[in-house]
């Protein structure tokens, strides 16, 4: 057990293979404990024995630790690395290279791109596969938002297992996104969603005006009020988080 001595990002969970003893060889169908199956028996996409290093990502102590033990019992696992937030991440990143780094958005939702951005930065070939604790998705592609898949919560462990390895031999992860309700933000009116809209693909208020046949002066004073619930300064920031809140509908405005 981690102590307070112990950063956790540092923290490795023992393997169960390396304290099972003989007989657990021996329920592998190997003749010798120290021979590895034969290879007509390995599934196409088995990965090597110790060839993966993983970085979990999540502020939620038991949810991390669980994972990372989840992980550990993969042969295929080298090493987890355990971080709590965006700063440690980046830290152990940069350090330790690892092929995938699984991070929980449960706090996040859909401002995970600017973590995703700065995991690349630190190192460009890792893959990011996104999480939540909570029944919610980020609220826009994963793709969108730097990453390879989104695993929400309720998954099964064959799913996350399954997802983590696909996405460190750079398959399609599995993504369950649909399934998940949106989290797009605070709770927006008809109208202000119309409105949000048409600020993210670049239309004026007067254009807006046009467009939902009103006065200027109307969609001014409805701005103001949507960027006070957005939680932003100015119509730049609006237009980014657009794209965020209303994902499949936006990506139909732009391309019109």
């Amino acid at each position: 057990m981690p102590t307070a001595e112990m950063p956790t990002a540092e923290l490795e969970l023992p393997r169960l293979a390396a304290v099972a003893g003989p007989d657990h060889a021996a329920l592998s169908g190997a003749d010798d404990p120290g021979e590895a199956p034969p290879a007509e028996a390995r599934p196409a996409e088995a990965l090597p024995d110790s060839s993966v290093r993983a970085l979990v990502i999540d502020s939620h102590v038991p949810s991390r630790i669980g994972l990372a033990a989840l992980l550990e019992e993969q042969a295929w696992i080298e090493r987890c690395l355990l971080a709590a937030g965006s700063e440690e991440s980046v830290a152990l990143t940069r350090r330790h290279r690892p092929d995938v780094a699984i991070l929980d958005i449960s706090q996040t939702g859909p401002f995970a791109g600017s973590i995703t951005a700065a995991i690349r930065d630190a190192h460009p070939g890792v893959q990011i596969l996104l999480t939540s604790r909570c029944r919610t998705s980020p609220g826009a592609s994963p793709a969108s938002l730097g990453a390879v898949g989104f695993l929400p919560a309720g998954v099964s462990s064959e799913d996350v297992i399954d997802g983590v390895r696909t996405a460190v031999i750079g398959g399609e992860p599995l993504d369950f996104a649909e399934e998940a309700t949106p989290v797009g933000g605070p709770e927006l009116t008809e109208r202000e969603r119309e409105i949000l809209l048409l600020i993210g693909t670049g239309k004026t208020n007067r254009e807006i005006a046009e467009r939902l046949h009103l006065g200027p002066d109307s969609i001014k004073k409805s701005a103001t009020v949507l960027y006070r619930k957005l939680g932003v300064r100015n119509r730049t920031e609006a237009a980014r988080r657009a794209e965020l809140i209303l994902g499949r509908e936006f990506d139909r405005e732009a391309a019109a």
